[in-house]
């Protein structure tokens, strides 16, 4: 497809290019088709439907960054969990686990107060001196940690919360699965 065909049977495709190339959010993709443009190259389907890809991206992108300067005044829900490098003994709720891209998992608690909790470990399983087992959701166990950081989790601004990070867990013994207490 030529410029003056995407020009004429995808405006917007035309448009969102021709504003984007020169800001600092166009990235490589959108700089070759624009040199395409410019050498009167023919553009494919594939890359028209690339281009629409990344309009979507800059729109969420764009309502994602809104959310955040509405919400940045919203005041985190939730406690911090004790003192910075203090041991605990604690009851916790395991309630997610996420594998990250280096190999370990950030696991994500409740205590008996609903404050959160997360750790990062090199398993999605615990041992305790009964047994080894994996987490399912709505594990319930005791366990000792250090509180080694308080954050505000404000992935999604419109639930922000305080979390303690915990490391060193010392799990002492499984209690069971309570998902809805």
């Amino acid at each position: 497809m030529t410029r003056s065909e995407v020009y004429k049977n995808h405006p917007e495709i035309y448009d969102f290019i021709f504003k984007v190339v020169e800001t600092e959010d166009a990235n490589d993709f959108i700089k070759s088709i624009w040199k395409q443009f410019v050498r009167n190259k023919d553009i494919s389907i594939k890359q028209i439907n690339g281009v629409r890809n990344t309009m979507l991206y800059f729109e969420k992108k764009q309502k994602s960054v809104e959310l955040k300067e509405k919400h940045s005044d919203d005041k985190p829900r939730g406690l911090f969990v004790g003192k910075l490098r203090k041991r605990y003994d604690m009851t916790l709720k395991y309630i997610s686990c996420r594998p990250t891209s280096r190999g370990y998992y950030i696991l994500q608690f409740i205590d008996k107060d609903n404050n959160y909790l997360m750790c990062f470990s090199n398993t999605d399983r615990i041992e305790t001196e009964e047994q080894e087992r994996k987490l399912g959701m709505g594990d319930c166990f005791t366990c000792r940690a250090t509180v080694i950081r308080h954050t505000v989790n404000d992935f999604e601004p419109t639930n922000k919360f305080k979390q303690t990070v915990i490391n060193r867990i010392k799990y002492n013994k499984y209690l069971g699965n309570k998902k809805n207490v």
